[in-house]
């Protein structure tokens, strides 16, 4: 696990945990941060990766959110499809093409079997509810980025138990590729599955304006599915702010952090962890993992 970034002050009491498991003959492994003992059990957050698998920052966001007061469980949904030591978005140009197509190759078992995605998702929310840091009592929250953005949104499809869940930049249906030539990958027919939206969820989608991978008909659909299923969503639609917008340049090629709207969507996710976990207190942290400063 990566140490605590520069722009954190010493945390010497957080716990730290690895959960690992094997699904259907995949390998999966997750990385666990919660506050400190002290605190009891916390709820549990799901962080979920975008399309280049799990890695340093989506740790860090758990990081983040075990500081905030809660438990974050960054979780891996590619396994052995894509290793943990090729997650990295290389630096040589002419390795680019390989790396990408080898995350889409991840994405793709995944966003092309629904049952297989859902299973999944639930199998994590699982073992992180019976952590013993964790409040198993509570319905946990889902964050997602890009990828993992798509990801809380099939949890809600499919009824999985969450209190709340928001996707930063994510597609709006699963298994769509609005630029299917980009990376030359041959994709296998999507294999969809019943609904079973769960209504208790609050949905926020923190989207930006400029992001071409939302088209408006995307949205509209979006918008006219979870009204037709009784979902309780919020869409925030933010001014001139590009897909990718809270990866920090660190990630390489995805990195496309704006400053603003990273602020003002993690402040809108925070708001939104205050009302659906009532009563549990949040600390000021002053960064975000993105090292977006957050006002308090």
């Amino acid at each position: 696990m990566a140490d605590s970034l520069e722009f954190w002050p010493p945390a010497t009491d957080l716990r730290k945990a690895e959960i690992g498991f094997t699904f259907r003959g995949n390998d999966y492994v997750g990385h666990l941060v919660a506050p400190s003992e002290s605190t009891g059990p916390r709820p549990l957050v799901l962080v979920i990766h975008n399309y280049q698998g799990l890695k340093f920052f989506d740790v860090d966001v758990a990081e983040y959110l075990a500081r905030v007061g809660y438990v974050g469980l960054a979780i891996d949904l590619y396994g052995n499809i894509v290793p943990p030591d090729q997650r990295i978005f290389p630096t040589d140009e002419s390795e680019i093409h390989a790396f990408q197509a080898k995350c889409f190759e991840g994405m793709v078992a995944m966003d092309h079997d629904h049952e297989l995605f859902r299973s999944l998702l639930q199998e994590w929310l699982d073992h992180g509810r019976s952590h013993e840091t964790v409040d198993g009592n509570l319905s946990p929250a889902a964050i997602g980025y890009c990828f993992g953005g798509v990801a809380v949104i099939e949890c809600v499809r499919g009824g999985l138990d969450l209190g709340g869940a928001v996707s930063f930049h994510g597609l709006l249906q699963t298994g769509e590729d609005p630029n299917p030539e980009r990376f030359g990958i041959q994709r296998p027919t999507v294999k969809t599955c019943a609904n079973n939206y769960n209504t208790r969820t609050v949905l926020m989608i923190e989207n930006g304006a400029d992001d071409g991978l939302v088209p408006d008909e995307s949205k509209q659909r979006f918008f006219k599915e979870m009204d037709d299923a009784g979902v309780d969503w919020v869409f925030h639609h933010h001014a001139r702010t590009p897909h990718g917008f809270a990866l920090p340049p660190t990630l390489g090629g995805p990195g496309r952090l704006h400053t603003t709207t990273d602020r003002r969507s993690t402040m809108n996710m925070l708001t939104l962890f205050r009302e659906i976990f009532p009563g549990i207190p949040q600390n000021a942290v002053e960064h975000n993992a993105a090292g977006t400063r957050i006002p308090q």
